[in-house]
C-alpha cells in the first residue's frame, strides 16, 4: 500500500474506532462507515475487504492508542508505585480519548458471549492490560513499595474494575465525577500504610 493508502486506511480507522466506541464494533458496517466518512462503500472495501478485517484494524488500532497514551507513559516514569500510579491515572484519562469511552469496553460487553476472532483480539487487548497491571504491582511488591501479603491477582481485579465502573458511570449514567472518583479510589487502594 503506498503512503497516502496507509494515510486514508489510517483516517478511516480512526474515525472508525469513534463511531464504534458509540454504536458497537460489531454494529459498525462498511456502509455506515461510509455514510460518516461520506465515501463510498466499495472504497471502504477496497481497503478493508470484509467488516472482520475493518473490526480487526479497529482493535489492533485501539491498542496502538492505549500503549501510546497509557502503557509507553506510564513505563517512563521511575518503577514502583510512581509507575503504578502514573498508569492508573493515564488509564483514567483514556477513558475519555474516544467519543463513547473505552472501546474495549464496550466492544467486551458486546462480544463476550460470541466467539470468533473479533472476540479474540479484544479478549487479548484486555488479557495484555491485565498482565501490564499484573507486572506493574509485582515490582512494586519487589520494591518493598506495596505491603508484603499484597493479594496481586485481587488487586489487578479491583484496579481493573475501578477503570470499568468509571467508564461506566461516564458513558451509562452521565455521571461527571465518574473519573474523579475512580482516581480517589485507586488512590486508597494504593496507600501504602
Amino acid at each position: 500500500m503506498t503512503r497516502t493508502g496507509d494515510a486514508r486506511r489510517g483516517a478511516i480507522v480512526d474515525r472508525a474506532m469513534h463511531i464504534a466506541s458509540v454504536e458497537g464494533i460489531d454494529g459498525l458496517t462498511l456502509g455506515r462507515l461510509a455514510e460518516a466518512l461520506h465515501t463510498s462503500k466499495s472504497g471502504i472495501q477496497t481497503l478493508f475487504g470484509t467488516k472482520q478485517e475493518l473490526q480487526l484494524s479497529i482493535v489492533a488500532a485501539a491498542s496502538e492508542v492505549f500503549a501510546r497514551d497509557v502503557s509507553l507513559p506510564a513505563d517512563r516514569r521511575p518503577a514502583g508505585l510512581v509507575r503504578l500510579r502514573a498508569l492508573m491515572s493515564l488509564w483514567i484519562d483514556y477513558l475519555e480519548t474516544f467519543e463513547g469511552g473505552c472501546l474495549f469496553v464496550a466492544a467486551a460487553s458486546e462480544l463476550d458471549g460470541r466467539p470468533g476472532p473479533v472476540r479474540d483480539a479484544v479478549a487479548d487487548a484486555v488479557a495484555r492490560a491485565d498482565a501490564l497491571l499484573r507486572r506493574e504491582i509485582e515490582l512494586a511488591l519487589r520494591l518493598r513499595e506495596l505491603p508484603p501479603d499484597t493479594d496481586v491477582e485481587q488487586l489487578v481485579f479491583e484496579l481493573h474494575a475501578m477503570v470499568l465502573q468509571a467508564n461506566h458511570d461516564r458513558q451509562l449514567l452521565g455521571r461527571n465525577d465518574a473519573l474523579t472518583r475512580a482516581r480517589k479510589a485507586v488512590g486508597r487502594l494504593l496507600e501504602v500504610k
